[in-house]
């Protein structure tokens, strides 16, 4: 199958087909801030409100990935969708707020997450090709729609030595918050790093 045949395939028919607009630009989400790292809605509001939330944004696209627009059952790796937690995110402050759960399939939900994509799968030949193919697909689903990656993810080719296949936003010139400023606000209420800082959370993930 060419390149070409693969967004035909993805994108023929699927807005009718979820009963709303796809948006590949979610894919230009940037990582998660390092400090902030398992610290999500659905770890702070349990399993009960997460199976909920997340079945209930499944059935909003009539189980189709929101940014590549897959079925659930036709998607790679394996046949269910993952919810998303979209962030605004203040970099200057610190400052991370949800926008919304949204469905994904684990290749284009992998590509936003793609730090730790890579964090928890450089060691194996296997886990590498996995690298590889996320990677690809992502900067593939951009490219057809016009979209540059976010700089984050351009990063993470760089340190794995895979060539670009789509463009990169420049990387923005702010200064970013000490880390034990970053925290998530939900609910009204601030929420800090589970990490003393860097050297804790890479010890953690590491292992």
């Amino acid at each position: 199958m060419t390149k070409k045949d693969y967004i035909d395939e993805l994108f023929d028919n699927k807005p009718v087909e979820m009963g709303v607009k796809l948006k590949p630009a979610l894919l230009q989400h940037p990582n998660i801030p390092p400090p902030l790292h398992g610290l999500a809605p659905r770890v702070i509001k349990g399993q009960d409100w997460w199976d909920e939330t997340r079945q209930d944004a499944y059935a909003s696209t009539n189980y189709h990935c929101l940014a590549c627009g897959v079925h659930k059952n036709e998607a790679k790796y394996h046949q269910w969708l993952e919810a998303h937690e979209d962030y605004t995110i203040d970099y200057e402050n610190g400052i991370m707020n949800i926008k919304e759960i949204i469905p994904l399939c684990h290749s284009c939900h992998n590509f936003i997450h793609c730090g730790r994509l890579i964090m928890v799968n450089q060691k194996t030949k296997q886990g590498l090709l996995k690298i590889l193919e996320i990677l690809n697909h992502g900067m593939t689903i951009l490219r057809e729609n016009n979209l540059p990656m976010h700089f984050h993810a351009g990063m993470m080719c760089d340190y794995v030595g895979i060539n670009y296949e789509c463009d990169v936003m420049p990387e923005e010139k702010t200064k970013v918050a000490s880390w034990n400023k970053w925290h998530l606000i939900l609910d009204g209420q601030k929420y800090y790093s589970k990490f003393k800082n860097n050297e804790e959370w890479a010890k953690y993930y590491n292992n």
